[in-house]
Parts: structure tokens; C-alpha cells; sequence
């Protein structure tokens, strides 16, 4: 049961961080780079 909730954490985690990494990328487009800077520092 441990490895499976763990797994879908996991993979939680990972579609949550593609989202921000779009996210951050949009706003890297529209808006200033340092933005983009903070989050990625945030994220990791």
C-alpha cells in the first residue's frame, strides 16, 4: 500500500511541476524573466 500511494504522489508531484514549468513559461513571455527566477528557485 506504501509503494503505491507513494507512486501517486509522485506522479502528482511530477504533472504539478510540468504545470508550473507551462505556467512559468507563459509568464516568462509576458511578463519579466525575474519572475520566472523566483518560482523556479521556489519549485526546487
Amino acid at each position: 500500500m506504501n509503494k503505491s500511494s507513494s507512486k501517486g504522489i509522485k506522479l502528482t508531484t511530477v504533472i504539478f511541476a510540468v504545470l508550473v514549468l507551462a505556467l512559468s513559461a507563459i509568464l516568462s513571455n509576458t511578463s519579466v524573466a525575474g519572475d520566472t527566477d523566483v518560482t523556479t528557485e521556489q519549485s526546487n
